[in-house]
């Protein structure tokens, strides 16, 4: 077998104690154990490496030119163990990771809190951007991370899935009263049938949300009356808000205007919509400590504001505030 760090720390441990009852003592373990390592590492290097006697064992020759390697190797080795702790307890250097305004408006404040508190020698940059760059900037090197909400086969990446989020109407309680009169003040839930009776406004066929909105409505032989096309997500809300038009979004990023009761807020109820959120990374480049650090760290704050609410995925049976 080859000669392992623990046969080598075996053999200066002999060297050092003069003795492999000692030495035996002193690593804690068994004195025929000890004494069968050595022979290995004798049988593998072809060559004795103590002389025996009654009072103890000293190097040969060639004892003392193996002593004198093992030694370097050991202490390489320690320099090695202490140089990956202290770049995984301090991590440095730049890790950006680009992703969608919506992503932006949830995770900044926590990402950005928790990576300053826990590593501060890390450059952490968030860039904002639409979805569909993420791929490229990320094969290109350009960002570290990425948060998408679909998968590119062709892109050489390493995808993670995080969660599903519900897409939702978007509207103003005016634009329900046109849909549905009376009854609007009661309405929870919109068929996909209704959405129809909502002038839409959805971001451009160049967004993924579009794209996931379109193949939605393919699959149910629907269209819906677009009178415009905006990819910005706050003036999406905001036109929704002004009573201009309708829209789709996720729920977690209108959800804080909806508590505010700026917005109105209708689950889809034939069959949910859901978009899904991804972790990732290029396939291909290699994994630096600090951008393992924020990776990790990624998916356990996704998870836990998942869990506490904080991050809304579901409308559930979220309340309509009273205006």
């Amino acid at each position: 077998m080859a000669i392992d760090i623990r046969s080598m720390r075996s053999f200066v441990a002999v060297a050092s104690a003069g003795s492999i009852s000692r030495a035996a003592e002193h690593l804690h373990i068994a004195q025929p154990a000890l004494s069968l390592q050595i022979k290995t590492i004798e049988e593998h290097l072809g060559a004795q490496l103590f002389d025996r006697t009654s009072k103890g064992v000293t190097p040969t020759a060639a004892g003392q030119r193996f002593l004198a390697h093992a030694i370097d190797i050991l202490k390489r080795v320690e320099v090695a163990y202490e140089d990956v702790r202290d770049a995984v307890n301090e991590p440095t250097g730049r890790v950006a990771l680009g992703l969608s305004h919506s992503m932006a408006k949830i995770l900044t404040i926590p990402l950005v809190s928790e990576v300053l508190r826990r590593w501060p020698k890390i450059q952490f940059q968030m860039l904002e951007m639409s979805s569909g760059y993420i791929p490229e900037y990320l094969v290109n090197g350009r960002i570290d991370l990425g948060l998408t909400f679909g998968v590119d086969e062709a892109a050489g990446l390493r995808y993670t899935h995080l969660v599903d989020e519900e897409l939702v109407l978007v509207t103003s309680p005016s634009q329900c009263h046109s849909a549905f009169g009376k009854s609007a003040a009661k309405r929870r839930q919109v068929r996909l049938e209704e959405l129809s009776r909502f002038p839409m406004i959805l971001p451009s066929t160049a967004h993924s949300l579009r794209n996931c909105i379109d193949d939605f409505l393919a699959r149910h032989s629907l269209k819906l009356p677009v009178v415009a096309e905006v990819n910005a997500i706050p003036q999406l809300i905001e036109l929704a808000e002004r009573s201009v038009g309708s829209t789709i979004l996720s729920f977690a990023s209108v959800a804080p205007e909806f508590a505010a009761g700026r917005i109105d807020v209708l689950r889809i109820s034939n069959e949910r919509l859901f978009r899904p959120v991804y972790l990732c990374r290029s396939a291909t480049a290699p994994l630096s400590i600090a951008t393992a650090s924020v990776q990790d760290l990624i998916a356990s704050t996704a998870a836990g504001m998942i869990a506490s609410g904080e991050w809304p995925t579901g409308f559930g049976t979220a309340a309509r505030p009273s205006l």
